[in-house]
């Protein structure tokens, strides 16, 4: 599957709606940050107990819509493949370039915060290397910006520290899950970078 086929079912939008449609008042974005930080723990996440841990995440007893639950399935299958394919297309689930400023500050730092708590979960806290606990605060101190993000005005020099710190948390999120995994292309992909 390609990793723009992959990153659909990260939409921000997509996940949203399925949060309106099941009555779930928590953040999709955090939904997904947590995803990302149990996986790049090196813990191994079953999607049974990923399906167990979202429930109690979103706080409901069950699906309302199968629909849901399978834009939560591919929610998690497409994350850990873009993590596992070696092509870094893996993106945080927040709002998109159309939304303003201060929204997709504020999923940033909701993603961030879902990050470290799935992190958290995991239990992985012995032997962090230098980097991982660079990282974790760092995904700290952009949680904690929540409230100033709120106020963040649609300007160019806004955009640009934007983009950097969205770049900042895909690529170390990958960069973590790379410590615990190997990270391979698929057969597909590797059959392209081949040199002829």
């Amino acid at each position: 599957m390609s990793t723009e086929v992959l990153k659909e079912a990260l939409d921000f939008d997509l996940l949203a709606d399925v949060f309106v449609t099941e009555s779930i008042s928590a953040s999709p974005a955090e939904l997904h940050g947590q995803l990302c930080g149990y996986l790049a723990s090196g813990v191994s996440l079953p999607l049974e107990d990923w399906l167990v841990m979202v429930v109690e995440f979103c706080d409901i007893e069950s699906w309302k819509e199968d629909q849901s639950r399978e834009a939560i399935v591919e929610l998690y299958t497409s994350t850990l493949s873009l993590f596992q394919n070696g092509e870094y297309g893996l993106v945080p689930a927040i709002a998109d370039e159309d939304a303003p400023l201060s929204e997709r500050g504020v999923t940033l730092a909701q993603w961030s915060h879902g990050f470290l708590a799935g992190y958290g979960l995991s239990g992985r806290k012995d032997h962090l290397s230098d980097e991982t606990k660079q990282v974790l605060k760092d995904f700290a101190n952009v949680s904690a910006m929540q409230l100033e993000m709120q106020d963040l005005e649609d300007n160019n020099d806004n955009e640009t520290d934007l983009t950097e710190l969205v770049e900042y948390a895909r690529l170390s999120a990958m960069m973590l899950y790379s410590e615990h995994h190997d990270v391979k292309p698929d057969a597909e992909q590797q059959n392209n970078n081949r040199v002829h």
